[in-house]
């Protein structure tokens, strides 16, 4: 794992912790805004590293980001964001969204 991606998860586990501490008269909108700037902040530290494959890491932060956005908001139940995440990391691990495939 390259530094980048420690960076990156330190960026979504203080969204995170902002998200716990949102009144609750603000959570629809700051649920969006927050997990929109863990989305922004991604792709600036990707951006930054050149050996990484920009397109297929934001593809996966992307879907990350939908289904924590639809978890948070209980519109999607835990036990299907598992299924979901197991299948976007099935197909990042099988190369879905690379540029080598192009």
């Amino acid at each position: 794992m390259s530094n980048t991606w420690v960076f990156i998860m330190a960026v979504m586990i203080l969204g995170n912790f902002i998200l716990q501490m949102l009144p609750t008269s603000v959570f629809i909108p700051g649920v969006i805004i927050v997990h929109l700037l863990i989305l922004l902040f991604s792709y600036i530290l990707l951006k930054r590293d050149k050996f990484s494959d920009i397109r297929a890491n934001m593809l996966f932060i992307f879907g990350l980001t939908v289904i924590n956005i639809l978890v948070d908001l209980n519109i999607m139940s835990q036990s299907l964001s598992w299924i979901a995440f197991g299948a976007l990391l099935m197909w990042s691990m099988l190369g879905g969204g690379s540029s080598k495939n192009d």
